[in-house]
């Protein structure tokens, strides 16, 4: 393994620790013979420290099956497995701090889309597991903040990233709502607050998918994310989960309505390509709503191409003095 002795030095995905028999094992590690990785002996001391600090977190009457813990000045989003041979403690290191769109790989052109002043509706960041969907979430509130002022509050199972602050004449207030809420519990919680940028939790099931579009329609901007391989299959997704509850006539029509837009993001195969993006946005492109209306996602695909192709045309006439 990497010689390294403390959890701090690495960089990795997610770390599974303290199981009674099977060894510690780290995630994507860059540039490890293995994935997943084997802890190595060098480690031992600064892990069973660790294990300590996840089993602390778990005393009480009420221990969580997710929170946030904290050692060595890192902070680490836990999740608690009991398996067949027992407790399993899963770890993710949490940022320290919010990268620009710019610093996370979206492309410049797409950027003023993002920020425009007038967005409104549930816009959704899409893409796999891991993709840095919620990095991504928290940089458009950031920059639309620090763009327009105005306040953005946010409505979180667990608070994973460092998002409450001032931002130019803007401010963002980030609450937790506990690790067995909703999105839709969330949104009864915040809405009325006065904010009118909303950051919700990942929407996966048919409750929050309601909710969200049904806010959606209220002049609030709503940031989720949801799980999906494109920006299309995204909408298709966020349908059949409220279909189930409204039928799919109304369903679309809400999205029609309602959906500002899907920027899907996927990390790239190789070193040089770290982020790869698709974006269709809704509000100003009425063709697409009709599609949204009456199920045709399959034509969405040639909108977003046409898009794109128009927003990178638009930012290489800019000269770069002024990008």
């Amino acid at each position: 393994m990497l010689d390294v002795t403390a959890v701090r030095q690495l960089v990795f995905s997610d770390l599974y620790l303290g199981h009674p028999t099977l060894e510690d094992r780290f995630c994507d590690v860059p540039g490890a013979p293995a994935n997943p990785l084997c802890a190595s002996a060098a480690l031992r001391d600064d892990l069973d420290l660790l294990i300590g600090v996840c089993k602390a977190a778990l005393a009480g009457p009420r221990a969580p099956a997710r929170c946030r813990v904290a050692h060595d000045g890192v902070d680490y989003h836990m999740t608690t497995m009991v398996t067949a041979g027992g407790q399993v403690f899963v770890l993710r290191k949490l940022a320290g701090t919010i990268r620009s769109l710019a610093e996370l790989g979206i492309p410049n052109a797409f950027i003023p889309a993002l920020l425009g002043r007038g967005l409104s509706g549930l816009f959704l960041v899409a893409g796999a597991a891991k993709s840095g969907k919620t990095s991504t979430a928290c940089a458009i509130v950031k920059e639309r903040l620090a763009a327009h002022g105005g306040v953005a509050l946010t409505g979180e199972s667990l608070i994973e990233l460092p998002l409450e602050g001032s931002y130019g004449d803007g401010v963002c207030y980030q609450t937790g709502t506990g690790a067995d809420a909703s999105v839709a519990e969330a949104l009864r919680r915040v809405l009325g607050s006065g904010a009118h940028i909303i950051l919700l939790d990942e929407i996966r099931d048919q409750e929050s998918a309601v909710a969200a579009l049904r806010a959606s329609i209220d002049g609030y901007l709503l940031i989720s994310t949801m799980r999906a391989d494109s920006a299309t299959q995204a909408i298709g997704k966020l349908e059949s989960l409220a279909a189930e509850r409204l039928g799919a006539v109304h369903a679309r029509a809400l999205m029609a309505d309602g959906l500002a837009g899907v920027l899907h993001q996927q990390l790239g195969a190789s070193a040089k390509i770290t982020l790869r993006t698709d974006m269709l946005m809704l509000k100003e492109a009425p063709s697409a709503r009709s599609h949204l209306r009456s199920g045709q996602y399959d034509l969405l695909a040639a909108i977003a191409r046409q898009q794109m192709a128009v927003l990178i045309a638009a930012s290489a006439a800019i000269p770069m003095a002024q990008r």
